[in-house]
């Protein structure tokens, strides 16, 4: 099952950018739990992002995931202790 989202993001100037973000893909998710699952979309979203140039924020990530803020701060948490480079910030260009 593969499901995407347009999203939109402030970019400054009262301007807006669109993202294209993959909300639901095959990742493998027969064999891994609920948690491990919901840390890989986070990651493939904000890698998704930061390809197209803008930065999601807790905010962003929540409202797309249907996720609480505080669970989202202990996936992006667990995964910066396994070594992964989570793109997380507030709105705008990436750097």
């Amino acid at each position: 099952m593969r499901g995407t989202l347009t999203y939109w993001v402030p970019e400054g100037d009262n301007r807006l950018r669109l993202l294209k973000l993959t909300v639901c893909a095959e990742d493998g998710g027969h064999d891994c739990g609920i948690a491990e699952l919901r840390r890989k979309r986070i990651s493939r979203i904000l890698s998704e992002a930061v390809a197209q140039g803008a930065r999601l924020s807790y905010r962003d990530l929540s409202m797309i995931m249907l996720t609480s803020k505080a669970t989202l701060k202990r996936d992006v948490s667990h995964l910066r202790e396994q070594g992964v480079d989570i793109p997380l910030g507030g709105h705008g260009k990436a750097a």
